[in-house]
């Protein structure tokens, strides 16, 4: 388990943790008791946010929260999982490609209530090994590097840029879901398995 340096309460798991999130969330809890409720998402690639006071499963990429005791959860295998922290609310991002060309992580920042934002950005494919094709590549020309005759993304990078300019505190992992064998890969071998990544106030 991974946890942030910078936003409290709140986790990024691999491979180590199995693949269970019951099990995973009552490991946190020396009784054996579940952590939280769990409000999950049916995730698509969207930019669709939800604001949420209840547990459940949403169809959405993103959700928000200032209700207590409920744990947001983001599942990935090489997406980015991104937790947003104010004094007032959290957030939970499932951020690709597609949902930042569709601008899901300003669309989350106009919906979250709060001051003193904290961005943690979890394990997630690295430009080391995100290899794309053009067509991707000219959505982000400012976020890709060429080597031996192959394009690669840093998916990061434009979420990075945004919080520096904007005195955002921010804080992104080093680890490749691609290359890193502590976690699950669905480039690397198109596997079901998922991190999880989970928030709380």
């Amino acid at each position: 388990m991974i946890e942030s340096s910078l936003i409290e309460q709140s986790y990024f798991s691999n491979k180590i943790d199995g693949n269970k999130l019951a099990d995973i969330l009552r490991s946190q809890k020396p009784s054996g008791e579940m952590l939280l409720n769990v409000a999950q998402m049916n995730q698509t690639h969207s930019n669709k946010i939800e604001y949420i006071e209840e547990e459940g499963i949403f169809t959405s990429d993103g959700l928000i929260t200032s209700t207590k005791n409920i744990s947001l959860v983001i599942q990935t295998a090489d997406c980015m999982p991104v937790l947003i922290q104010t004094e007032a609310s959290i957030a939970a991002l499932h951020v690709g490609w597609k949902g930042l060309q569709n601008d899901i992580f300003n669309l989350a920042l106009r919906k979250i209530t709060g001051t003193n934002i904290k961005v943690s950005v979890g394990p997630h494919a690295q430009s080391c090994c995100y290899e794309i094709q053009n067509d991707v590549a000219q959505l982000f020309p400012e976020s890709v590097l060429k080597r031996n005759n192959k394009i690669y993304l840093n998916l990061s990078k434009q979420i990075t840029n945004f919080c520096q300019l904007n005195d955002i505190q921010i804080q992104v992992s080093k680890n490749c879901t691609v290359c890193d064998n502590n976690f699950w890969s669905f480039r690397e071998n198109k596997t079901t398995q998922r991190q999880y990544s989970f928030i709380w106030i």
